[in-house]
């Protein structure tokens, strides 16, 4: 009677040592696991944050790694930022900018007025730094001001608008139905024009007459597709002497304010940056 009791007892501590073997096992693992976790915890504690919140080594938001490098959108958006003015931050959305090459600016404000020299260089230099003003003409893309007077018409005067009324001479087809108007005097011809609000005065010498008639189709022809801002008034002023060159000025007003690109690397450059303004 005593055989069915001892094959039991011995079942019994034949399973509770299996079960003891068992925990013994799983507890390394169990232990290793929580190990790992506290390692994981203590390791994330151990990153330093920078005082932007990102992590020292990591790049920031809008940046390349390796690089402090920003989009001509961000270099817009930070010369913004540079200018103390009360007149409206209007900026145009893009700067044209050659292919490999860097946009950055150098800036002056006061209540009244800003003005923005917009450059590309060959390396990311950064927003009004002391090494911009060491560059030259061929680094700069344009110069861009606003101007707040105190009354409507005073802006009106600065720009200088006027119609285009016909001379003596026959009328130029400049395209699209614009036609154009020409003169001479002082050993200069002039080409005068009509777009909406816009005036647009050409000047070249007398012996390059027909690259005042040339840009102007260009002009009118670049306009079919491309808006300019909307303004009370504004004036394009060119030089078909050079239209790669700087001597060209675009100026509008837009209420009390002067908007002005002065400087731009070729004429069809200013119209770019003057375009961007009205870009939504």
């Amino acid at each position: 009677m005593k055989s069915p009791y001892i094959l039991s007892t011995a079942l019994i501590l034949s399973i509770a040592a299996g079960c003891s073997q068992s925990d013994s096992q799983s507890k390394p693992a169990d232990q290793n696991s929580t190990a790992k976790a506290s390692e994981s915890a203590n390791g994330a504690a151990d990153v330093p944050e920078s005082s932007s919140g990102v992590a020292k080594g990591e790049p920031a938001p809008g940046t390349t790694p390796g690089s402090n490098e920003l989009t001509p959108e961000q270099v817009i958006s930070e010369t913004a930022a540079q200018l103390k003015s009360r007149v409206p931050f209007t900026l145009p959305k893009t700067i044209p900018v050659a292919d490999d090459l860097h946009l950055t600016s150098m800036t002056k404000s006061d209540s009244k007025s800003y003005e923005i020299t917009f450059y590309e260089t060959k390396e990311p230099i950064p927003i009004n730094s002391s090494k911009l003003k060491g560059l030259g003409n061929d680094s700069k893309i344009a110069v861009v001001k606003a101007t707040e007077y105190k009354t409507e018409q005073e802006a009106a005067d600065m720009v200088g608008y006027q119609k285009a009324d016909p001379t003596g001479n026959p009328p130029v087809n400049l395209g699209s139905g614009i036609k154009g108007y020409t003169d001479a005097g002082a050993g200069s011809v002039f080409l005068n024009w009509n777009e909406g609000r816009w005036l647009f005065a050409s000047k070249a010498m007398s012996a390059k007459g027909n690259q005042n008639i040339e840009l102007g189709k260009k002009v009118v022809s670049y306009l079919e597709s491309t808006m300019l801002p909307p303004p009370d008034k504004g004036r394009v002023t060119l030089d078909a002497n050079a239209p790669e060159g700087r001597n060209h000025m675009i100026v509008w007003q837009d209420g009390n304010i002067v908007y002005q690109i002065e400087q731009p690397n070729g004429a069809m450059t200013g119209l770019d940056i003057a375009a961007a303004f009205h870009e939504k």
